[in-house]
């Protein structure tokens, strides 16, 4: 179910201006307190989108699920003479 619109006042904030997000359209854009946003200009209007967390290396290789047939390993085959793999 979409939030209701709503029209709020910008307010100063030292040099800047300010706005308060209902909670309701915080809640649908799932908008937290403290949370790092990046606002750009689109269209004559303006777009507050959630800066996405970059994941540690731990995080990412956690997360990893090979697709079907996908080798797991940098050599999928045993060296069949010389070979020098790094």
């Amino acid at each position: 179910m979409a939030a209701t619109p709503s029209r709020q006042a910008l307010r100063r904030w030292g040099n800047s201006l300010g706005i308060r997000l209902p909670a309701s359209i915080a809640r649908e854009a799932q908008l937290q307190e403290d949370q790092a946003v990046e606002l750009s200009v689109v269209e004559g209007g303006v777009m507050i989108r959630p800066v996405q967390r970059r994941l540690s290396l731990a995080e990412r290789l956690a997360a990893y699920e090979p697709m079907a047939g996908e080798p797991t390993e940098a050599m999928a085959f045993h060296p069949l003479g010389a070979e020098v793999t790094e």
